[in-house]
């Protein structure tokens, strides 16, 4: 259902458009001032894969024969030259993918050169010869008038509405290419639009206005491709066109002061030279637009396996942790026990010594419950980041020389990752203090500001040197900078109104805090 929605009936329909269009002009016109059935046939192909190229290909055809009941003039030569263009088209469409490789399709100069070449300049000649020939001959389907009519016109078309149809499929199947795409852009699209319709159906009679107004759609077109990219711009390209040819077969615009024939090939001109500038500027910003999607995704994957690092991480300071408390302390436990044991065994002059002993492995066990605990916090787990913090400070004030002044006003629960990744920017922050702040004081602060949490690490140590945050920062600053990310917020350092330094991380809360309960 999806290919038949997606592929097959946009290609019919558009074929039977496409042979429809040509009935609304004059007789004398054998096309319209757009073909629409080859183009979007190699559109289609740019832009599937391979395995569903018989799909597409059986759609046009389908629709071209149900072309021959449906519109009139249709005719057996016209099917037939429409089907020898399909084969045709698949031929370019081969070499084009050939020869593009991994690329994006008209993204590279080279790939723009030949798609200009096969699909602007051969293709159209081909095509042209083909009609003719099988028209077999008919008087005023095979002069060189009707030739020169028949291969303009395929080449404009090929030239807007193939680029079109490719970049409007890219922004669809990559969402980080809308990023201009808005509703107030569009909105103003529209109406420089409506000025430029406005502008070219007044009736200029001195003809002094006519290069101004064939420059006129200069700024809207390089508008739409700094806001919405090569896409809108393509988009705009095909429709100042259909306008501007349209116009000028209806006598009016830059392009109507002469007959109909001449008025459409000024027409036809204007947009191969237009559209031939505009091709390789976007090909530019497409390529700059492109290198900076790959460098988000590369920091995207980068923040990824800092992420499940960090998990692992805290995964292995459990596993530590774990293994200090059960059974390296444990093991302590027992030795003390055996020691006791012992020390009723021995004469009363050397038993001091057991007791010493015994207080040096009560020491040590107490050293690594303490480490333990650091690795792995398990009171964050069951009363939550506020009793932690609490219980951080005081341990802190108790073995160190820094004094550590805990505030947390009314901070909500939130979920176990979201708190254990703060308390480890606590933690982290204040040893950098330790170590190298030569601080006397530092303040935490976590609190609720508006519709963000808000953490904050003051100090009033020596401060930040200057330049050292334009360096490369340390694994400290890292890690604290990825726990920030993971949260959906932002890491800040700044100088600190105590005189050191200020960390502060502020997230949104309402998210984080649903999770939480």
């Amino acid at each position: 259902m999806r290919t038949l929605l997606t592929l097959a009936l946009p290609l019919l329909v558009g074929c039977i458009l496409g042979q429809w269009l040509p009935t609304l002009l004059p007789e004398q016109l054998h096309l319209h001032v757009i073909w629409i059935p080859g183009p979007l046939l190699l559109g289609f192909l740019l832009v599937t894969p391979r395995n569903q190229w018989r799909t597409c290909v059986l759609a046009a055809c389908i629709g071209t024969v149900l072309s021959l009941p449906l519109v009139p003039m249709a005719s057996l030569p016209r099917l037939l030259a429409s089907l020898g263009e399909f084969a045709m088209v698949g031929v370019v469409a081969w070499l084009l993918l050939r020869w593009r490789g991994e690329r994006a399709a008209l993204e590279d100069y080279r790939d723009l050169s030949f798609f200009l070449l096969l699909a602007c300049v051969l293709l159209p000649l081909c095509s042209a010869w083909w009609y003719s020939l099988a028209q077999g001959g008919r008087s005023g389907a095979s002069g060189p008038a009707a030739l020169r009519e028949l291969a303009l016109t395929s080449a404009v078309s090929y030239l807007v509405l193939v680029p079109a149809l490719v970049n409007v499929v890219r922004i669809i199947d990559a969402p980080e290419r809308r990023h201009g795409w808005r509703w107030d852009s569009m909105a103003l699209a529209m109406v420089l639009f409506g000025l430029l319709v406005v502008l070219w159906t007044v009736d200029w009679q001195d003809g002094v206005m006519t290069p101004l107004l064939t420059l006129a759609p200069i700024p809207l077109l390089v508008w739409a491709l700094i806001v919405f990219g090569i896409a809108g711009a393509s988009v705009t390209m095909l429709a100042i066109a259909v306008l501007g040819m349209q116009l000028g077969v209806e006598g009016l615009g830059p392009f109507g002061f002469w007959s109909v024939d001449r008025n459409l090939l000024t027409g036809q001109a204007w947009t191969l030279c237009t559209g031939f500038a505009l091709l390789f500027l976007g090909a530019l910003s497409e390529q700059k637009l492109s290198s900076r999607i790959k460098l988000q995704r590369a920091y995207a994957r980068l923040g990824e396996v800092t992420g499940r690092m960090l998990v692992v991480q805290e995964e292995e300071r459990t596993r530590i942790a774990r293994d200090l408390h059960d059974d390296v302390n444990q093991s302590l436990a027992a030795i003390s026990i055996r020691l006791s044991t012992l020390r009723n065994h021995i004469p009363l002059e050397e038993r001091p010594s057991v007791v010493e002993l015994q207080d040096q492995l009560l020491s040590v066990s107490n050293d690594i419950r303490a480490i333990s605990h650091e690795l792995h916090p398990s009171i964050l787990r069951f009363t939550g980041l506020a009793s932690a913090l609490d219980a951080f400070c005081i341990k802190r004030n108790a073995r160190g020389r820094l004094r550590l002044r805990c505030s947390i006003e009314d901070a909500p629960r939130l979920n176990d990752e979201q708190e254990l990744s703060l308390f480890r920017i606590v933690q982290e922050a204040v040893n950098n203090v330790d170590k190298h702040a030569r601080a006397r004081v530092a303040d935490v602060l976590v609190c609720v500001r508006g519709p963000d949490l808000l953490l904050r690490v003051d100090d009033d140590g020596i401060g930040i040197p200057p330049g050292h945050l334009r360096r490369a920062p340390g694994l400290g600053l890292i890690s604290m900078e990825e726990r920030a990310r993971l949260l959906g917020g932002v890491l800040h350092v700044d100088t600190s109104p105590l005189g050191g330094a200020r960390i502060e991380v502020r997230f949104p809360l309402r998210d984080n805090a649903q999770q939480g309960r």
